[in-house]
C-alpha cells in the first residue's frame, strides 16, 4: 500500500476544509492520500492533467463552487476510478444548484454522500479499495469496529 490511494481533490480553500475528518479517518487507517487542487480557470488540457493525475487512485471530490466540472470529469474517469462527490454548499452555492449539477451525471458509477458528510465520503473510498485487495476490507471493518466501541 505504498502508493496514493485515494486522492482528495478540491478547488477553493473551503472544500479543502471539508476533508478535516477525512484526512484524520485516512489516517488513523493508515491508508496513503494527496490532495489535489483543480484549476480556478479550468481548461481542458488542465482538467486533464488533474485526470491523469487521479491515475487508478479513488477519488473523493469536495464539489461546491467546482460542482460544474462534474459531467467531464464523471466522462474522463474510467470505472477503474471510484469518484465519491461531497457536496459542499453554502451561501452562494445552494444544495439545489448542487443537486441540479449532480441529476446530469446519472448513470455514471459515482457515489454521493450527504453534504459535508467527509467520514462517509472517507469510508466509500475505502470501501471502493477493498474490491482490489481484502487488506481494505479488514482496515474498513477494523475502523469501524474501533468507532463503534469507542463512547459517544
Amino acid at each position: 500500500m505504498s502508493r496514493t490511494e485515494i486522492v482528495l481533490l478540491y478547488e477553493s480553500t473551503e472544500e479543502r476544509a471539508a476533508f478535516e475528518e477525512a484526512r484524520d479517518i485516512l489516517s488513523q487507517m493508515g491508508i496513503s492520500f494527496r490532495e489535489e487542487t483543480l484549476p480556478s480557470q479550468p481548461m481542458l488540457s488542465a482538467l486533464k492533467n488533474v485526470v491523469d493525475a487521479i491515475g487508478n487512485s479513488a477519488c473523493i471530490w469536495a464539489a461546491g463552487r467546482s460542482a460544474y466540472l462534474l459531467p467531464v470529469l464523471a466522462a474522463s474517469l474510467t470505472n477503474q476510478q471510484p469518484l465519491v462527490v461531497l457536496p459542499c454548499p453554502k451561501d452562494d452555492i445552494s444544495l439545489f444548484y448542487l443537486e441540479s449539477i449532480f441529476d446530469l451525471v446519472r448513470g455514471y458509477p459515482i457515489a454521493f454522500t450527504r453534504p459535508h458528510d467527509a467520514q462517509a465520503a472517507a469510508l466509500l473510498a475505502v470501501h471502493s479499495l477493498a474490491g482490489r485487495h481484502p487488506s481494505y476490507a479488514d482496515l474498513l471493518h477494523a475502523y469501524l469496529h474501533k468507532r463503534h466501541l469507542q463512547p459517544v
